[in-house]
């Protein structure tokens, strides 16, 4: 195993640990001039009192998300497991379609979007205009910006939820809902009594990979709105871009970027915890 983990730290640890020390440095990278200032970047994040609306930002972004694409992922994975339990026409196909925003680069994905949002000639508006309806600000309204991003970053992900999902629910075996029906229980009773506690582990496999996803993401809130209106949308991903490389704090941003990483962290200790707990 000597090789393998060698390559692992050259790869891995090496590059944090480099990045926990810049950390705990002051540099700019305008004068290139390094001073130990140990966990005063820390300290200073902390003390900023812009600081507490970032991460309130970040959790609404990440949890309207991740409740919008689990709905919407579980419902299209029971209306397809059902048309192709059926074998009604078009559903293999409908299965295959369903993933194509998966297919999209996310950073591409994200263009398109800031197109579609346009005041004057985005899709969105269009659509709003050609129904007769006033159109929106979408992305420049404060009120509204992080509503929008919460609607892209669903387009996308959503199919992700959706496959997993109706993985899962083929998956499951047939003898005990059958038997349950054959007693009189419903389709809903069935869902939520039978089925999804069945399905516990692949849900709370598909909500940590997307609760760190969505902790760590970028892209959208870089191409779309750039932190605004204001500091509407400022995620603490872009708060750490801005810092380093706008900014050019770098040791701040090295900072702001192992908060993530904590953040990170015990969001996906808390769910291992529910999931070690529900094996038992």
């Amino acid at each position: 195993m000597a090789p393998a983990l060698i390559v692992l730290a050259a790869i891995f640890v090496y590059p944090l640990v480099d990045a926990f020390i810049t950390s705990l440095m002051r540099w700019n990278l305008i004068s290139n001039v390094k001073r130990w200032t140990g966990f005063g970047n820390y300290v200073a994040i902390f003390s900023d009192p812009a600081f507490p609306g970032v991460v309130r930002v970040t959790f609404i972004y990440s949890a309207l998300s991740l409740f919008f694409e689990f709905s919407l992922g579980l419902a299209l994975a029971l209306m397809v497991r059902a048309g192709l339990r059926r074998a009604l026409l078009g559903f293999p196909l409908m299965r295959v379609l369903i993933l194509a925003p998966l297919l999209v680069a996310p950073l591409l994905w994200a263009f398109y979007f800031r197109s579609f949002y346009s005041p004057q000639f985005g899709l969105f508006n269009q659509v709003l205009e050609g129904l007769g309806l006033p159109t929106v600000l979408w992305v420049n309204d404060k009120n509204l910006a992080i509503f929008s991003l919460v609607l892209a970053d669903v387009w996308q992900w959503t199919p992700f939820m959706f496959a997993i999902l109706l993985a899962g629910l083929m998956a499951l075996p047939t003898d005990v809902v059958e038997a349950a029906r054959m007693d009189g229980a419903g389709g809903w009773r069935i869902l939520f009594a039978i089925e999804l506690p069945m399905l516990r582990p692949v849900l709370l496999v598909t909500l940590l990979i997307r609760t760190i996803d969505s902790l760590r993401y970028l892209d959208l809130v870089l191409v779309i709105t750039q932190g605004g209106p204001g500091r509407s949308t400022e995620i603490l991903n872009f708060l750490a871009y801005r810092t380093s490389f706008q900014e050019f704090q770098l040791g701040r941003g090295a900072a702001l970027a192992f908060i993530v990483l904590a953040l990170v962290m015990l969001a996906a200790a808390a769910l291992l915890r529910v999931m070690w707990k529900a094996s038992r």
